[in-house]
């Protein structure tokens, strides 16, 4: 069972809460982390601003329909005949209209184009560069969100036979074919996500607590929809969305699937028991032992890997691990593509389902049953809390950056960015069809360069990598900042040598945005 509270608690503010099992939501104390799946006195949103699936396009293709390279806010072309089956897909701000910051937290969702599986948490081989004495001498083994340009500001960007600007956007490169002429025949192609929250060293907008305005109007959930302003905001007087808890417009991010389960080689289901919307989305930590690490475990040897790919199925969420045993923490977002629907339903409804009372706000018109575009606020479904958020600044050489916070009660996860000043293409390595850029965000990820000397590989982990290993109450992250980013031999003089060429980053991360996020436990 849970609690719900629509009105006063403890200290006599205007609130909408809900509680874990007999806790009674009027009287819990907010430092209480661990107790509450809702709270509207969060002052830090954890709200989702869009997901653009990215589909596959015949020609040129613009959004909205009629607009053109001047104007547009998404399009998508084929690279050129020879490739009709990779696309450039170009995004502006403006495609996501609940988008309130110029570089958002980005997040990048790789699926393989052979069974549609997403991949998390695994490193994949790329042999390249030229045979030398009978064998590949050059290797890089990398996730794939390594090739992602991420979001950036001031962008000039190559068009086929032409150049444009997009002020804040990205460019995502799609593949769409089971394999990419690499020795290990793995192709990819993504989801953009993109969370209303900073990607850079901005602040959270209205995220620092307020206090709280007497007499002012918090709650107002009628007929017309649900508003719930946060502490210190009257409903008469809100000028912008990040003043507001919710409202049926815009609601918090809900979980409707977790777990920390353990997941052997081969097959492992986990049933949610509710049936996951088509496109839905999650984040995944898969681990060992007590510590997780995030993006991917930094295995020791550049040949092992770790994690498992997953996909849904029905109210399942499958994980197929051909490695070694791990544990996999997960979250499956309410949020997906699928639309609102019709009807006449309650805005506050209140039911009993499997024995259990359930409290639901919805936006007004949605049908009954309701989809889960139409819920505003469900008892069944935590929302996530920010545990903790900031910005690091970063230097060179491999680094340490420690970040401690109260997880008390919960599941922790991570969600982190590394941040790029401006650069060019150059060099860089996941630059995409972008020529430059005046600053950029990334989603992290874990990659190694080597070399072959003799029977071994040797090397090092890459300069543009990082990771984060989180404990119930700190995390550590990592960088790595002026390691090369490729190591090749291209000559048979420089292999008998053991003489390669070294590439470094030209574009290297001077920051981390993060977030610690937190899942009642």
């Amino acid at each position: 069972m849970t609690q719900t509270l629509i009105g006063l608690d403890y200290a006599g503010v205007p609130c909408v809460k809900i509680t874990k099992g007999s806790i009674d939501a009027a009287t819990e104390p907010d430092s209480n982390v661990g107790s509450f799946l809702y709270n509207s006195k969060w002052s830090k949103d954890y709200k989702i601003a869009g997901i653009d699936l990215i589909p596959q396009v015949g020609g040129d293709t613009f959004w909205p329909p009629g607009a053109g390279l001047s104007n547009y806010t998404k399009f998508s072309a084929p690279q050129f005949s020879a490739r009709a089956d990779s696309q450039w897909n170009y995004f502006r701000s403006g495609h996501f209209p609940d988008l309130n910051y110029s570089i958002p937290l980005v997040d990048i969702k790789a699926r393989r184009i052979s069974n549609g599986r997403f991949v998390a948490g695994q490193l994949q081989r790329l042999i390249y560069g030229p045979e030398l004495s009978g064998a590949r001498r050059n290797g890089v083994w990398y996730q794939p969100a390594e090739t992602a340009f991420g979001w950036g500001t001031g962008m000039t960007v190559y068009y086929q036979s032409s150049t444009g600007f997009i002020a804040s956007g990205s460019v995502v490169s799609s593949t769409f074919r089971n394999d990419d002429n690499t020795p290990d025949g793995e192709s990819f192609y993504y989801n953009l996500s993109l969370w209303d929250l900073p990607g850079n060293n901005v602040p959270i907008t209205d995220g620092a607590p307020v206090a709280p305005v007497s007499g002012a109007t918090v709650i107002q959930i009628d007929s017309a929809g649900a508003r719930v302003a946060k502490p210190g905001f009257d409903l008469n007087n809100i000028t912008r969305p990040s003043q507001l808890a919710f409202n049926s417009a815009r609601s918090p991010t809900k979980i409707i699937g977790s777990g920390d389960i353990a997941c052997p080689v081969g097959v492992t289901n986990y049933d949610i028991s509710v049936t996951i919307p088509p496109n839905a989305q999650a984040d995944v930590h898969f681990y060992s032992g007590s510590t997780i690490a995030y993006p991917m475990n930094p295995t020791g040897t550049t040949d092992q890997l770790f994690g498992a790919e997953y996909w849904f199925e029905g109210s399942l969420i499958r994980f197929n691990n051909p490695n070694e045993a791990c544990r996999a923490r997960f979250v499956i977002y309410a949020n997906s593509t699928e639309g609102v629907s019709s009807g006449n339903n309650d805005v506050l409804r209140q039911f009993v389902e499997g024995g259990q009372e359930v409290v639901q706000i919805l936006r007004p018109g949605a049908a009954n049953p309701p989809r889960f575009a139409d819920i505003v606020v469900d008892s069944r479904w935590p929302c996530i809390q920010i545990l903790a958020e900031g910005y690091i600044p970063v230097g060179s050489g491999a680094l340490e950056h420690v970040v401690n916070f109260n997880g008390a009660g919960c599941f922790p996860m991570v969600k982190y960015n590394t941040v790029h000043a401006g650069g060019s293409f150059a060099q860089n390595i996941g630059a995409g069809n972008v020529e430059s850029w005046g600053a950029r965000s990334r989603v992290p990820f874990f990659s190694r360069c080597a070399v072959r000397n003799g029977a071994s590989w040797q090397g090092n982990i890459c300069g543009n990598a990082s990771w984060c290993s989180l404990t119930q109450n700190q995390a550590v992250f990592r960088t790595y900042v002026g390691q090369p980013l490729r190591l090749e031999y291209f000559t048979a003089t420089q292999y008998a040598n053991r003489n390669p060429d070294v590439l470094y980053d030209t574009n290297p991360i001077i920051g981390i945005r993060y977030y610690i996020l937190g899942i009642p436990a």
